[in-house]
């Protein structure tokens, strides 16, 4: 039975869609609120082929799947004419620079194969035309130039595309909104420089702005378009939401967008040009370790282009620029600290994405690096922010100077020949070597911890507290081992570590339990609590996510162990091999009484 037929017998089986209030699922359950649980043919679900047990707990009704119960729950929902979401997803509650970043990374993830090609594209042509070895007015040259700058002139059209993605609404609304931005109308103002706003209705102004090559703009529009979306949706009768849904979504966003959301997000960029330009007026070191901390993050937001008539103003008062320089050495500190995850990464495609992102950083394009690589390793980006600073304030405190606006990369070097050449030298050489040891001493390696036998896995204590064998545990789901083997834990503090090495596969909305995938392909599932998926995310914070690589000595998340108790629920944390097609066996290899202490090695897994 496929996907689709496995949900519609289960919808047969609990009665019909009719008898279905609401449907959701958690980490390995479908879960369903029922007018009549006596209805349910509980003998007919338990012969579905991925029916792997069924429970009525709470008023619902638990029907255990597996780990991949999302692939089932999609086509029961549409079954349903449900909206394919869980009821009770909510977002992670993290630090907003980590929500925000994570955000960000899932936004450019998608986009890192067009902004690497175009930006080692652009970055080698620039250098070769810095070396005078090739013209930049000549044919060949514009021609070539329009292959690399178009990704970074349109980039808010691709960041719309991959940002309704993230935001789950439509694509090619979010893409018109970009559309909206660059449109000629705004565009031709902005270059003729006469006008300043126009005036929607004769009385709301809309700010003249450059949008080409912005990122947080679009990113918010997109935000505010699937909330906007959703709600139109919601309140329109179904006969007219296919040509009115769109119609009220776009203009209420794209006005939002073009008067509020917009100019907000370049006055940001504003002020961090005022705030540049004051330090300079107080002092060139001060400037250089404050403009080099906060380059990276500039980029990475796009808040970097108010930089730039900064450097443009210095170079038609006094016929040089110190801001450039630091922008180049924050890019020769992106590109070190990028060098060094080369070194902790172990599949060759993921080496090969580090590699062209380091070799494009030092041609001048840093977004491969900053959004493909540093976003996710956030250690190695606290790296290249140091490293920045640093080498910022040592060229700021020698004078170095630039008398020409060029891309700051290493073919740019022609450009500080002169008294400064030295000393421009020696802080690309701290930029680089800093960002590299700092990233590589910060970030772990991606640890294999599988036994030095091929055929085996260790499983670890992942708290410190008591071993429980699987069968003790009190929910039939785990102690039947329907879902697999392991074991619990009852842990004494709120610390959960992962029991394994692997990647994050899985982090279940309500945050109570999530997902790892060894090298060898062996599933684990750390469960955390008994029915807490109820809590609706309350108790934990999760301090990973998809993607991620994790080994044993990796804090994975919190429990709030006297909250989750006060609300009556079990705190036993449950570690399970879900794909026990991949292991022969799993037995107990060390003493199991007393405390444990997290990373112990409690149980080996002979795989097949």
């Amino acid at each position: 039975m496929n996907h689709k037929e496995v949900a519609q017998a289960i919808i047969q089986s609990v009665g019909g869609a009719e008898n279905i209030n609401n449907a959701w699922h958690c980490m390995t359950r479908l879960r369903f609120n029922l007018k009549d649980e006596t209805l349910v043919d509980y003998q007919a679900l338990e012969k579905i082929p991925k029916v792997l047990g069924t429970k009525y707990q709470s008023d619902q009704l638990q029907i255990v799947i597996g780990t991949d119960v999302d692939d089932y729950f999609q086509p029961l929902a549409k079954e349903l004419g449900l909206d394919g979401t869980t009821e009770n997803q909510t977002k992670e509650q993290k630090g907003l620079v980590s929500l925000f970043m994570d955000t960000v990374s899932g936004v450019f993830g998608p986009l890192v194969p067009a902004i690497a090609g175009a930006g080692m594209i652009k970055g080698l042509m620039a250098g070769l035309a810095a070396l005078n070895i090739i013209s930049n007015q000549t044919d060949s040259y514009l021609v070539i130039d329009m292959l690399a700058s178009g990704v970074f002139t349109f980039l808010p059209f691709f960041v719309a595309a991959s940002a309704a993605r993230i935001f789950q609404t439509n694509q090619y609304l979010a893409v018109a909104i970009a559309a909206a931005l660059q449109f000629p109308t705004m565009t031709n103002a902005v270059a003729a420089g006469e006008v300043s706003r126009f005036l929607l209705f004769g009385v709301i102004p809309v700010p003249v702005f450059n949008y080409a090559g912005t990122v947080i703009p679009i990113i918010f529009a997109v935000l505010a378009l699937s909330y906007i979306h959703r709600w139109v949706d919601k309140l329109l009768p179904q006969v007219l939401r296919t040509v009115f849904t769109p119609t009220i979504s776009l203009f209420i966003t794209g006005l939002l967008t073009l008067t509020v959301i917009g100019p907000i997000s370049i006055g940001l960029g504003n002020l961090l040009a005022d705030g540049v330009a004051g330090l300079f007026a107080i002092s060139p070191i001060l400037a250089g370790i404050v403009v080099g901390a906060i380059r990276p993050i500039a980029i990475f937001t796009g808040l970097h282009h108010a930089m730039t008539p900064i450097a443009l103003q210095n170079f038609a008062n006094q016929g040089y620029d110190m801001l450039m320089p630091m922008m180049f050495m924050a890019n020769m500190a992106i590109t070190g600290a990028t060098a060094a995850i080369y070194t902790k990464v172990k599949t060759k495609e993921e080496k090969s994405v580090v590699l062209s992102s380091a070799v494009s950083g030092l041609l001048g394009i840093t977004e491969p690096a900053l959004f493909g690589i540093l976003s996710k390793y956030k250690k190695a980006f606290l790296a290249a922010t140091i490293g920045s600073a640093v080498a910022s304030a040592f060229i700021s405190f020698f004078g170095v100077r630039i008398y020409g606006y060029i891309l700051s990369s290493i073919f740019s070097l022609p450009a500080y020949i002169g008294q400064y050449f030295v000393f421009a030298v020696l802080g690309i050489v701290i930029a680089l070597v800093l960002s590299f040891v700092l990233a590589y001493l910060l970030v772990p390696a991606e640890a294999d911890e599988e036994s030095e036998f091929t055929n085996e896995l260790d499983l670890h204590a992942v708290a410190q507290g008591e071993y429980i064998p699987l069968e003790d545990v009190p929910d039939e789901v785990f102690s039947t081992k329907m879902m697999g083997e392991g074991f619990a834990i009852e842990p004494v503090n709120g610390k959960i570590y992962a029991p394994v090495a692997g990647v994050i596969t899985t982090i279940f909305p309500s945050k109570h339990a999530l997902g790892i995938k060894t090298d060898s392909g062996v599933e684990v599932l750390v469960h955390m609590g008994i029915d807490t998926v109820a809590l609706n995310g309350q108790g934990f914070d999760v301090l990973v996510k998809v993607g991620d690589k994790v080994t044993s000595q990796t804090q994975i998340a919190k429990m709030d162990l006297s909250f989750i108790r006060t609300q009556g629920k079990e705190t036993m944390v449950i570690v399970l091999v879900t794909n026990m097609d991949r292991v022969a066996e799993i037995k107990a290899e060390k003493v199991l009484d007393g405390q444990h202490q997290p990373g112990d090695m409690l149980e080996r897994a002979i795989l097949n």
